[in-house]
């Protein structure tokens, strides 16, 4: 369905008719597609939702500049769409970048909080030169780097679904789109910040991600709420966790979230 997200449209997909909303927000570069492996499992009980962030997938269109405050304020009013008061939101790589800026500025509308191999500070000069390249020579040489930081080698070389859609992704990205959401994305400022979140959180890690390590996410985990998050490891998962192991992050997050379970 389309809604309104602040200066835009975007298309959201749901799951599930009854129980608490869950918001999913998906990584750089890809579109709400990203949760599809997981949205069925995570539906048992639970309404969830999926959509577009700026500048991706039915939301390409976008105004830009591309900066992380407008991405809360577009999580923040896709709440507003569906007349969710809080929901539990759960963000992958600059997904979960974008669920802690919104954390920081409207602690009440969370739930809950899931970053799944996301940062909570940026790592300015690589995500320049990611944004200068495609400015450069587009997307092209951009592609297969990418395709190796998401994803396990054996991923690649058998050549799965979810890298097959990851490619087409990356290969039909606008490169000025991409070059603004990764210097938007520099802007990230949330370290240090949610040491007081006052609701429940998790931190998953992937035990193969090669662009946020396992000891990274544990250390992010430490800094978000009052005890720190909840924290758990992927076993075998690269940074994309939903398109390799869809079961093990779908139970995970099954196990973080509650649901309205059926009493006989």
């Amino acid at each position: 369905m389309k809604i309104a997200a602040s200066d835009h449209e975007t298309t959201v997909t749901a799951r599930g008719t009854r129980g608490p909303a869950v918001v999913l927000v998906h990584s750089l570069g890809l579109d709400r597609r990203m949760w599809d492996p997981v949205l069925d499992r995570l539906a048992e009980g639970r309404r969830v939702f999926a959509y577009d962030v700026r500048g991706h997938g039915s939301a390409a269109e976008a105004p830009l500049p591309f900066t992380m405050a407008a991405t809360a304020a577009d999580l923040l009013a896709v709440l507003d769409a569906l007349e969710v008061g809080a929901a539990h939101v759960a963000g992958l790589s600059l997904g979960g970048a974008i669920a802690q800026t919104a954390a920081v500025a409207a602690p009440g509308r969370f739930a809950s909080l899931a970053v799944l191999a996301a940062p909570d500070r940026p790592a300015p000069e690589a995500f320049e030169e990611r944004a200068r390249l495609a400015e450069t020579a587009g997307m092209t040489p951009l592609i297969e780097p990418t395709l190796q930081r998401w994803f396990t080698p054996d991923a690649l070389a058998a050549d799965t679904g979810g890298v097959r859609y990851a490619r087409e992704c990356l290969a039909s990205f606008d490169p000025p789109t991409w070059a603004s959401i990764w210097r938007g994305y520099g802007g990230l400022d949330v370290y240090e910040r949610l040491r007081g979140f006052p609701a429940p959180a998790l931190a998953l890690a992937g035990e193969a991600d090669a662009s946020i390590p396992v000891d990274g996410m544990a250390a992010i985990a430490g800094r978000i709420s009052g005890e720190g998050a909840k924290f758990e490891v992927v076993a075998g998962a690269p940074h994309i966790q939903t398109l390799e192991r869809p079961d093990a992050v779908a139970d995970a997050l099954a196990r973080f979230l509650p649901a309205e379970i059926d009493i006989p």
